[in-house]
């Protein structure tokens, strides 16, 4: 077995040549990418979370994170003040879909879900465009 050894020192050598990078590290500084600004008519509201019933018992929980477009920026801002009237009427549309059509078995009809959401909230300001669901899962109680 002596006759092994060069052969690992070789083999030893051999790594630590390779592990060692042929170019110099790059440090040069890196510049930060460019976001673009975020588009002030967008709206979050804080998410919903609506029981999934069925046959008399809670079988999950529904989660809902929505977003509201405003036609402009400045309606925008005056909808920040009544974030809370919006979800308001967003949370009883988001528990009747949770009750008729949400299942955590089943991927959740997003389209649905906005449509029945965006009436309510319309009627408590026209100045909304679109709700859009940002986030949606339907999870175990």
């Amino acid at each position: 077995m002596p006759s092994c050894v060069p052969y690992r020192r070789a083999a030893a050598v051999l790594l630590l040549a390779a592990a060692v990078p042929v170019h110099g590290a790059n440090t040069e500084p890196r510049k930060a990418a460019e976001v673009p600004p975020a588009d002030a008519s967008f709206v979050a509201m804080q998410s919903i979370d609506a029981p999934i019933v069925d046959g008399g018992r809670v079988d999950g929980v529904l989660h809902v994170t929505i977003t509201v477009q405003a036609k402009s920026e400045e309606e925008a801002a005056a909808l920040t003040k009544r974030i809370p009237e919006l979800r308001a009427a967003a949370l009883p549309a988001t528990i009747e879909f949770a009750r008729l059509r949400a299942s955590r078995f089943a991927p959740v009809d997003v389209e649905r879900l906005a449509a029945t959401i965006t009436q309510p909230v319309k009627r408590v300001d026209a100045t909304v465009d679109k709700v859009l669901i940002v986030k949606v899962s339907a999870t175990e109680a």
